[in-house]
């Protein structure tokens, strides 16, 4: 029995010594394997798909939640917090004070 499957392979992210494979869900920091929650890795493949350019938190939550966005900032920060410690490196995801986060190579 052969079963026909229709998949195609999202694109590795490559950043810097940053490696992120959205299809097996593996994030790879100078090589070592970084363990992430599902909603850290969402935000984090968000935002490297779109370098330097300004997320607002509400177009975060609505994309990487799917939900409205009221009372968002909270929930957003926190995951940012989260991944500037486990990336170890503070600087990749900056805030833009009063419009949102970037990511930076």
């Amino acid at each position: 029995m052969s079963i026909q499957m229709n998949i195609e392979r999202q694109p590795v992210i490559q950043r810097g010594n940053l490696t992120i494979d959205p299809q097996c869900c593996t994030v790879l920091l100078a090589g070592e394997e970084i363990s992430l929650y599902p909603k850290e890795f969402d935000v984090l493949c968000l935002l490297t798909q779109y370098p330097g350019w300004v997320l607002s938190p509400e177009q975060i939550y609505k994309t990487v939640w799917q939900e409205d966005a009221v009372g968002c900032e909270r929930v957003v920060y926190n995951v940012i917090c989260q991944l500037r410690r486990k990336l170890k490196n503070p600087d990749l995801i900056q805030t833009v004070i009063g419009r949102g986060y970037k990511f930076v190579e």
